[in-house]
């Protein structure tokens, strides 16, 4: 079973991959949607075509402002091996194809990759090469609400699933907002392993009455991890020891680091999951 992360090409995520291009598993084949014109989105398609893992990037994004730019500076050099385009459907061919709809769906040949939602009516369309894209977030209206309830169900056993491939949003929405907006809380979500299945264990602060103090915050969501982790060694990734010793070093590196170190993690476990 082959993974298809979909994720917006946010600097801090696009950062993420870069860094994993060299280790990551070969059952995952990441599909980027540019959404700003950043050089690490060139930083990233070079270094998945050094380590020659093939890597999808979406010639017509639907969101951010990447795609209404007529000549960006940093342009996708699709190699056509390791580098390819995905589009959203259209007149023009492409190695992926991602539909919205069972008519555009209805028009592709049965040879045709194609990532559809993961929804009954395109599941009995019964494509042969769907790949089915899910949507896991956000599962709280809030973040503090995370400390409520510190555990959430992620995706079935592998020999449950159906498809060519399934696909997701790692650790976000199909929902995409340009700016963003602020939380009283910060949470850590990381995935790991229980039984065959995957599941969120969410980190979350705990005095969340105003938008002060990210620092403290931060700190208080990170001191359950050594614990945990020492509850669930199989969860340990890189990315983890290195949230630790910004605990150990009380160092707060900002928030778009501590999304590239989940987003690593995540997708470190998701490895060793596909492939075990």
């Amino acid at each position: 079973m082959i993974y298809y992360p979909l994720i917006r090409g946010r600097q801090f995520d696009l950062l993420a991959l870069a860094g994993l291009a060299k280790t990551l598993s070969p059952s995952i084949v990441p599909i980027i949607e540019p959404v700003k014109d950043l050089p690490s989105l060139t930083r990233v398609t070079a270094a998945f075509a050094q380590a020659r893992h093939p890597l999808f990037v979406i010639a017509n994004p639907q969101v951010g402002t990447y795609g209404l730019l007529e000549t960006p500076r940093h342009r996708v050099a699709y190699d056509g091996t390791w580098v390819r385009a995905a589009r959203y459907f259209d007149a023009q061919p492409a190695a992926l194809v991602i539909a919205t709809t069972t008519a555009q769906l209805a028009a592709l040949l049965p040879d045709q990759p194609v990532v559809v939602p993961d929804a009954a009516r395109f599941r009995a369309a019964g494509h042969p090469q769907a790949i089915y894209l899910s949507d896991h977030y956000p599962t709280r209206a809030a973040t503090e609400d995370y400390y409520r309830l510190q555990r959430d169900f992620y995706q079935y056993p592998q020999a449950q699933l159906s498809g060519a491939g399934f696909a997701d949003y790692p650790l976000s929405s199909h929902w995409y907002d340009e700016h963003g907006y602020p939380q009283r809380a910060i949470a850590l979500h990381l995935l790991y392993q229980d039984r065959g299945m995957l599941y969120l264990r969410h980190f979350t602060s705990v005095n969340n009455a105003d938008y002060q103090n990210p620092k403290v915050k931060f700190f208080e969501a990170l001191a359950p991890l050594a614990p945990w982790l020492a509850a669930h060694p199989q969860a340990a990734t890189p990315a983890t020891a290195a949230l630790l010793e910004l605990g150990r070093t009380q160092h707060f590196p900002g928030l778009g680091t501590v999304r590239r170190l989940q987003l690593a993690h995540f997708m470190t476990v998701m490895g060793r999951w596909l492939d075990d």
